[in-house]
């Protein structure tokens, strides 16, 4: 006789929560909104069409892809190394870009944000959905999803960059693995590794909990389905890239190019010195060097937070420390180091959603609002002014 109720119980409770998460992406629309619009007027101010923007940096890069597919051989420098190739980009944004123009018809660059802002939504669901499994309230889920939709490299989540996707298969990918969902979670990871090569630290921290669940003997035979199906995508991206040049490490070779060897932190270590010793005085000014610092130190300090409080699962700590050391470890260009961490960012803002969600709705209002500009405009800088990608 209680059975019935308690399953009235749950479909009631999932049924709410997932009426949350819609709110939940509406506030990140909401909010990427009033970013993206001041992103386009400064834009146009300074003189540039939408479409060159939308051309910028990476977002042209995946665009040329889905325009005009893959290049069949890697160009070399006089010295013997590898030059710059889109062979580095993984496959499926491009796929999904290129799907979305055959079947609407719609511009490559405009179906490019379509997909985008889509999965941005989606993304900012999954973020307020995972803060809720880790005891969060309703407040505390908005919250989530208003900073990380104001953070000052949001913009990759407006154009056609592969972290909107990403973002979302991550955040449901990580509500899979905190559901013990095993087979769900590496369906969306094995997705993940053919949208971005950083989905390694998505697929170890997969593999780390589906390992302890069967040596914990939890969960039958389903956390071998997520062993074998997390590294799948990845594994695919790497071997059909390969494949455009006739070599296994075709993406390998061309991501020479792009400076993401794994140096052990050299990179940034000296990066680090030169900004906080003011070794190159014109570097130290330039305010994406702040941004940059903020994010290695207070990324190392948020992971230590988030392995105190008992309310967050060992999981995803890992993710956020994993990701930590992965962004330090490699070299690459310094600017896009917050970029690296976007899609992960929601875990680490758990900390500051929670007191923020007891502060009055009016000022929440205010503050969303204001950091949404606040990104709009450092995103003009960032993909219109500056130099180098971001």
């Amino acid at each position: 006789m209680t059975v019935v109720p308690r399953l009235a119980t749950t479909r009631t409770a999932y049924r709410t929560v997932y009426r949350e998460a819609v709110v939940a992406a509406a506030v990140q629309l909401a909010v990427a909104a009033v970013g993206f619009a001041v992103l386009l007027l400064v834009n146009h101010h300074l003189g540039h069409g939408t479409r060159w923007l939308l051309y910028r940096w990476d977002s042209g890069n995946y665009l040329r892809i889905a325009e005009r597919g893959y290049p069949r051989l890697i160009p070399h420098r006089p010295d013997g190394t590898p030059d710059y190739s889109r062979l580095a980009f993984f496959p499926l944004v491009p796929a999904l870009i290129r799907g979305l123009h055959l079947v609407t018809g719609l511009p490559h660059d405009c179906a490019g944000v379509l997909i985008s802002w889509c999965a941005a939504a989606v993304a900012g669901a999954g973020a307020y959905t995972l803060v809720r499994c880790c005891g969060g309230g309703r407040g505390a889920g908005y919250a989530c999803v208003a900073l990380w939709s104001c953070s000052p490299y949001a913009f990759a989540l407006w154009v056609p960059y592969s972290e909107a996707v990403f973002s979302a298969l991550l955040m449901w990918a990580l509500v899979s693995l905190v559901r013990r969902r095993w087979v769900a979670a590496g369906v969306l990871c094995a997705l993940a590794g053919a949208v971005r090569p950083t989905a390694t630290v998505l697929i170890a921290t997969v593999l780390l909990a589906a390992a302890a669940a069967l040596l914990r003997r939890r969960d039958g035979a389903r956390p071998w389905a997520a062993l074998a199906l997390a590294p799948l995508g990845l594994l695919a991206g790497w071997l059909y890239l390969g494949s455009r040049v006739g070599r296994w490490d075709g993406w390998f070779e061309a991501e020479r190019a792009w400076g993401q060897t794994f140096d052990f932190g050299a990179g940034t270590a000296d990066f680090l010195r030169q900004v906080l010793l003011y070794g190159d005085p014109r570097a130290v000014a330039d305010v994406r060097h702040t941004a940059v610092l903020a994010v290695v130190l207070l990324t190392a300090a948020a992971v230590v937070a988030l392995a105190l409080d008992r309310r967050v699962p060992w999981p995803l700590v890992a993710v956020v420390a994993g990701a930590w050391l992965l962004m330090v470890a490699t070299p690459g260009s310094p600017y896009s180091k917050p970029r690296f961490m976007l899609p992960f960012l929601p875990v680490p803002l758990l900390l500051a959603a929670r007191p923020l969600a007891r502060v009055p709705l009016g000022v929440r209002v205010c503050l969303y609002g204001g950091g949404a500009v606040v990104s709009g405009w450092y995103a003009a800088g960032l993909l219109v002014l500056f130099d180098g990608s971001p």
